[in-house]
């Protein structure tokens, strides 16, 4: 099965297209100041070069946030124009689901941090069991960066989607904590949310266009001093 993979909910945008969970091409684009204006051409430039046409997709997969408001809506609309045009089913994937699923064998817990335009930060907790699924220990949370001493309570591997500026303040606020994930992986690909939308497939589940909707947060989810975890 060929899947087509977008993710717009982070500052650099992604495609992806996979058969079955392997990657055939990828993209991943700074989205810069043309917000989105590159996206379908880079859609129709994806299928060209590796000489797949929009007919053959089996499926379509889409980040459905939490994270940038404006993309994430931007990437659900087209993935829902191709799932209704084409006939094919619809899979939405977690941000903070996909960014962690790129650790692999990991045996501490994952944390994933997406940047908010609130100046916060959206994150979640993961674990991997022993046959490596991940699994999610915690609700999504919209907190400061300085408050993450409330979800990271022991030696945790940290992963966002933008290491220039999450690195330093996680650093300074978690401490040895920390366990930093490699910085060539702290960047969304549309890979990840293909791979898992395809184990989604496997297991005979996807979503449905009416009632897909982007995952927002509030500044409520979470408050100083309280564990979201329980």
């Amino acid at each position: 099965m060929i899947i087509l993979s977008i993710n717009t909910s982070t500052k650099q945008y992604g495609l992806a297209l996979l058969e079955n969970d392997t990657v055939v091409s990828e993209y991943l684009i700074s989205s810069g100041s043309s917000h989105f204006r590159d996206l379908m051409p880079c859609v129709d430039d994806l299928f060209e070069k590796t000489t797949l046409t929009p007919g053959q997709l089996g499926a379509v997969a889409v980040s459905i946030g939490p994270g940038s408001f404006t993309g994430t809506r931007v990437g659900l609309a087209v993935a829902k124009g191709l799932s209704q045009g084409l006939g094919i089913p619809i899979l939405g994937v977690s941000t903070l689901s996909a960014l962690a699923s790129q650790i692999p064998y990991a045996r501490e817990d994952i944390c994933s941090l997406v940047t908010s335009r609130k100046g916060e930060v959206f994150s979640a907790l993961f674990r991997r069991d022993r046959d490596d699924h991940l699994i999610r220990i915690g609700e999504d949370a919209s907190l400061k960066v300085e408050d993450l001493p409330v979800l990271i309570k022991r030696k945790t591997i940290i992963i966002g989607n933008d290491f220039t500026t999450q690195g330093p303040l996680v650093k300074q606020f978690v401490g040895e904590n920390a366990l930093f994930a490699p910085s060539n992986l702290w960047n969304l690909r549309a890979s990840s949310i293909g791979a898992l939308a395809f184990q989604r497939l496997e297991q005979g589940d996807s979503d449905t266009i009416s009632t897909l909707v982007p995952l927002y947060l509030r500044d409520a989810d979470i408050r100083v001093g309280k564990n979201p975890l329980g």
